[in-house]
């Protein structure tokens, strides 16, 4: 068998070399290139590799510079299989890697995880780091519970859990205070 090609994206060099020589202990993995800006990363294709380890935090001389954006470019020249790595877990941040098509989110603190996760991603499984897990049911939870919700109850919810007060909220929404205060009550005894 023919060993997993990988393309690691990091900006940083010691993160860099700290994976490659990790990685590269495994036999039916090797890395084949080594990128380390978004110019770098996007010059590859689908046939020069298997999996891209994607770091989530590129330095961002401009807004689109950031790893996700990096791996949505990669994802729509035909490259499926990217995983995230980062040295933060930020719910944001997890689901908008799924969401633009990442198959796993690896935390650098459990690098020692990233042959298992190229491994699972080569073979189209999708395999989540105990640290990523919690996370994600935390947020399918939220989730299921925002459903029962009407369209307009969600609006109000997702100002308050972005820390609005009732009276930014109801300006925002062009409601009443007292409007507002009352669809939070319905709020909460629906999803609670």
């Amino acid at each position: 068998m023919c060993p997993i090609k990988l393309m690691v994206v990091e900006d940083d060099p010691v993160w860099m070399k700290c994976v490659c020589e990790y990685v590269e202990k495994e036999e039916d993995i090797t890395v084949v290139k080594q990128a380390y800006t978004k110019e770098q990363a996007i010059q590859v294709n689908n046939e020069q590799v298997d999996i891209v380890l994607m770091d989530l935090s590129l330095t961002r001389d401009e807004a689109d510079l950031s790893g996700i954006a990096v791996a949505r470019e990669l994802y729509s020249k035909g490259i499926k299989k990217i995983i995230m790595l980062t040295s933060w877990e930020e719910t944001d941040a997890i689901l908008e890697s799924f969401d633009i098509g990442a198959i796993n989110y690896v935390t650098k603190t459990s690098y020692r995880d990233i042959p298992k996760a190229v491994r699972d991603a080569y073979e189209g499984k999708v395999s989540l780091h105990s640290d990523v897990s919690p996370i994600l049911v935390k947020e399918l939870k939220k989730e299921r519970k925002i459903k029962v919700l009407t369209p307009t109850e969600r609006d109000v919810y997702e100002l308050k859990e972005k820390g609005l007060s009732r009276k930014q909220i109801a300006e925002k929404l062009y409601k009443s205070v007292e409007t507002v205060k009352k669809q939070l009550k319905v709020i909460r005894s629906k999803i609670n």
